[in-house]
């Protein structure tokens, strides 16, 4: 009989002392550092009707993430940063090694790497900056995923973990008030999206500016969700994305275009109580009928008192009708029946509610989390679904078109998620 690797190991490794630091490698040379540090997600998530059967829950215990960093400067002017993760293991027990390189750039700063204004150019393997969520730590997200459903036209065939090859400008002006990335990046090609997809070949391009109009959150690669701060933050951020001819719809090839921004509150009333609010608001424009033609808006609301943080979670997306005049064979009807491109099937109304249970801060913490998922999410049954492939099956009842439907009375589901840096 074969044995299934056992997530005991991984969680024993959270409890160690050491999980919040990295281990600095000395060097024969002072003018190089290397950093190593490990990541490991334990999760257990519970869908209603997730099972074959379609009637009763589905149970899955895996490793969410299993990731291994490196980085470190090169004298005062360089910097570079690798990781591997392997992305969903033994979940709906495949425990085929999902192992992929997902991050790998280098970074070279004219007049430094470190300061109250810095300027970067950076390269390589590197994050979409198409909204602040892409670009926030992935251990100190909101809620337990982030919000993956708000991210419309980017699929992770293209987009391996929201990442893809390019060159970018990335910083800070302004003693640390404004925040920047942007450049140009590979995108969708006919390799990764399909034949006939983007036949002139044509880079996307991309920008991200966060302004910090109360506080700094600014001077790390990535955002965070909470930072225990002794002083109030405020922020906006803006970022839009386009590509040409990146997407096929109905009526043909379409350009890829998304403009969001995000407001983040942090209001500490003392060291063991903060206030934590962030808004988002997404705008798609990915051909006429696509289904991820739309708007969008989440909201996530906590309050940490000392250790845990009950929070809540909203999600809305609203694909938009066809034009008028638009042939039936080119639009599907605004209705949740399937038509040429199921516009409006992928809508979502989601809402979660969870307590985040900090044993060092976000370097070592549990969410338990609960969602009503009614239309399409990361959770639920439509998730089995959406994963049959890796699932080895479709869950019974609803027929797959109708399964993310609006129509249907919402699916219940919960994860629990360990979050480990050592």
């Amino acid at each position: 009989m074969r044995k299934n690797p056992s997530l005991l190991p991984a969680i024993l490794l959270c409890l160690l002392p050491a999980a919040s630091y990295a281990v600095s490698v000395p060097l024969p040379t002072k003018d190089i550092t290397l950093n190593l540090q490990v990541f490991i997600q334990p999760q257990i998530q519970i869908n209603e009707n997730g099972a074959p059967n379609g009637t009763d829950a589905s149970y899955d215990m895996y490793v969410r993430r299993t990731r291994l960093q490196a980085n470190g400067d090169v004298g005062s002017n360089w910097s570079y940063y690798f990781q591997v993760d392997n992305a969903n293991f033994g979940k709906f027990g495949n425990f085929t090694s999902r192992m992929i390189v997902q991050d790998a750039w280098v970074a070279f700063g004219p007049f430094g790497t470190k300061g109250d204004n810095v300027l970067l150019v950076e390269g390589g393997l590197i994050f979409y900056p198409n909204v602040r969520f892409t670009i926030t730590s992935s251990a100190n997200q909101p809620n337990i995923e982030g919000h993956p459903d708000m991210l419309r036209g980017f699929t992770s065939a293209v987009y391996p973990g929201t990442r893809t090859t390019g060159l970018q400008a990335r910083g800070w002006f302004l003693d640390k008030k404004i925040g920047f990335r942007g450049g140009i990046y590979e995108g969708a090609q006919q390799s990764s999206a399909g034949a006939g997809i983007n036949p002139h070949h044509y880079p996307a391009v991309a920008a991200f500016f966060n302004f910090d109009l109360i506080g700094s959150e600014e001077g790390s690669y990535l955002y965070q969700s909470i930072y225990f701060a002794k002083d109030p933050i405020l922020s906006i951020s803006l970022a839009g994305t386009y590509q040409a001819d990146a997407l096929r719809v109905a009526k043909g090839l379409a350009n890829q275009r998304s403009l969001t921004s995000t407001v983040f509150f942090e209001f500490p009333l003392s060291e063991q109580q903060e206030l934590i609010a962030i808004l988002g608001g997404y705008l798609y424009g990915n051909g006429s009928g696509s289904r991820d033609t739309g708007v969008g808006a989440s909201l996530d609301v906590g309050f940490r008192y000392e250790f845990v943080r009950p929070y809540v979670s909203l999600e809305y997306f609203n694909s938009f009708d066809c034009p008028s005049g638009t042939l039936s064979t080119q639009c599907a009807l605004p209705t949740p029946a399937v038509g040429a491109t199921g516009i409006h099937l992928a809508d979502s109304r989601n809402v979660r509610f969870g307590l985040d249970f900090y044993i060092n801060k976000s370097q070592n913490h549990v969410l338990a989390e609960f969602s009503l998922n009614r239309g399409q999410s990361a959770f639920g049954g439509q998730s089995v679904t959406s994963a049959a492939a890796n699932a080895g099956y479709t869950p019974g009842g609803l027929p797959i078109q109708t399964v993310n439907s609006l129509s249907r009375t919402a699916t219940k589901s919960f994860a629990l998620s360990w979050n480990c840096y050592f």
